[in-house]
Order: C-alpha cells, then structure tokens, then sequence
C-alpha cells in the first residue's frame, strides 16, 4: 500500500467516525429540553398545564405531590424558581423563590426547625419567609398561592 492509498483510507475512516456526530448536530432536539411536568402523584400519567392564566396564576404542582414528598421545587416552568411547601403551623401552601438574596444559594427547608437555611452563608429564614438571620439583608420573595381542585396554583409575577 502507497502512502496515497493510506491516507486515502485514514481520511475515509475519519470521515465514517465523524458521521455519528454530524447527523446529531442536524437533529432537531427539542423534545429533550422539554421539561417532564407530569404529576408523579397519580402515576404520572396527568401532565400539567403550566402556562400562565389570564389571572396570572399557573399551575406548578399538585396536592398529592406536594404531600407525597413535603416540597414541590419548579425551576423550569415558571419565571422564577419556586419552592412550595406547607406552613408548619396552619398547613396552608406556601410558595417562596428558594435562591438566597445574599447570593442566589438554594435555601433548604428544615421542617424540623421550622427555617429555610442556605448553606452558603448561613442565612436562616422563618416559615413565612422573614429574614431570621444574616448575612442576607432581604427576605425570600414570596408568592401567592390558591388551591383548585389538585392543583396548586402560583403567581409568580
């Protein structure tokens, strides 16, 4: 063999090799950005409407879920992420954004305590959302939430 036929070869097998790549990069994948939405709570065979209603409201969870699991975390579906929990003392759903003010760390809800804590910094929030203790100067932006039927509903804006 001739070095023209081997690098003939050489080039036909990068050539092969590189196919694979090339054709993914032509494929339309939007379909695997697409956040999963269905409700895990009822088998997962119910998937939710997230889309902003004309009073503002979306639907970003279920009361089954909710309750399965304590928290419901949206970082897809709505314009900001947003935890929704239930007050310790009432019961009542309750919806925060979860990104610290100080930083943007995700705070994590310690039922136990009855807090949000972010392990960054050390702020602690209260149940409502209040500022506890520092460094942050602000509190957890609160949303407003209702019931219908299953869902839970935020207003995010």
């Amino acid at each position: 063999m001739n070095r023209r036929a081997f690098l003939g070869w050489v080039g036909m097998g990068m050539l092969a090799a590189s196919l694979p790549v090339v054709i993914a990069a032509c494929t339309d994948t939007d379909n695997a950005d697409t956040p999963d939405t269905t409700d895990s709570g009822s088998g997962g065979e119910t998937p939710l409407d997230t889309s902003v209603r004309p009073d503002g409201f979306q639907a970003l969870g279920t009361i089954a879920t909710l309750d399965a699991n304590g928290t419901i975390l949206d970082s897809e579906n709505a314009a900001k992420p947003v935890l929704i929990y239930r007050q310790p003392d009432t019961n009542a759903i309750a919806a925060v954004n979860p990104l610290c003010p100080h930083k943007e760390c995700e705070v994590q809800w310690q039922p136990d305590l009855k807090i949000f804590a972010c392990p960054c910094h050390g702020s602690k929030f209260g149940a409502d959302g209040s500022l506890q203790v520092g460094p942050s100067t602000k509190p957890l932006a609160k949303f407003e939430t209702k019931q219908e039927g299953n869902l839970i509903l935020v207003k995010v804006a």
